[in-house]
């Protein structure tokens, strides 16, 4: 697989993924505070996503493999990984196949489960997301009706349009079959086994990944820290960026001492 990433800096590594409408560009604000902080900043197309090939079916098996992939060209033993929605699940996966390839987590708006991938549930959220495609919606428009129910209302008009213009560059194949992927999705009996240091960011007004939700996470994981941002939706690197990074930095600076 031609695994897409970029590499900004020096330092101990930090391997970024992405959520479901986003690529490896979603993680820009982060790259001046960790490059500066003295990391290796590394963000990785998922597969589908840039020029990462697309599976040819869903499952978490590509994403973790990708991930490996580029650690392996980058030579890297281990690296602290961040991962954001989709990210953070891959990286609750790459940790329950080779925990000694982790050496802390940063979970971003995510979750430990989605749920059985034939519950109903499950079909109906694939079938209220994939809808609008299902008639005829391009994922530009979809991206700009879809983007403002991400963040929260207070949310600048300038940070709904970068998410927006990010969204856009996304397939809709890729945003299918990453769908399809979380809704198989279940880590939950492998958080108790997490023994690295691990910060979990919530936005207080997510929806997709509400706040109690990943505060009972948090507290399955043993040391864990849990931070709430304020006025906060489900994309906290963009909307939340200066927030986001002060918890990313000091998280990083407890990591390395």
């Amino acid at each position: 697989m031609n695994v897409s990433y970029t590499v900004q800096g020096t330092g101990p590594a930090v391997v970024f993924l992405h959520g479901v409408g986003s690529g490896k560009e979603g993680w820009r604000n982060q790259i001046d505070c960790v490059v500066e902080a003295g990391w290796q900043f590394i963000a990785i197309d998922a597969p589908g996503f840039g020029e990462t090939p697309l599976p040819k079916t869903p499952g978490f098996t590509p994403h973790v493999q990708a991930v490996y992939q580029v650690m392996d060209e980058l030579k890297l033993t281990s690296a602290t990984i961040c991962g954001h929605s989709l990210g953070g699940m891959t990286a609750q996966e790459i940790y329950a196949a080779h925990p000694s390839r982790i050496d802390a987590l940063l979970l971003s708006a995510t979750s430990p489960a989605f749920g059985r991938s034939d519950g109903d549930f499950q079909k109906k959220f694939l079938s209220a997301r994939f809808e609008p495609f299902d008639n005829g919606m391009t994922m530009p428009e979809f991206a700009r009706e879809f983007s403002p129910k991400l963040v929260d209302p207070t949310c600048k008009q300038e940070m709904v349009e970068e998410i927006a213009n990010v969204m856009t560059t996304v397939t809709v194949e890729a945003y299918r079959l990453a769908m399809q992927t979380i809704t198989t999705f279940d880590q939950r009996g492998n958080l108790a086994k997490i023994a690295v240091p691990t910060l979990l960011i919530a936005g207080a007004s997510d929806d997709n990944s509400p706040a109690p939700m990943m505060k009972k996470m948090a507290s399955k994981i043993a040391g864990a820290d849990y931070v709430e941002l304020a006025t906060t939706g489900h994309m906290a690197p963009v909307e939340n960026a200066a927030a986001f990074n002060h918890h990313l930095v000091r998280f990083l600076k407890k990591v390395s001492k």
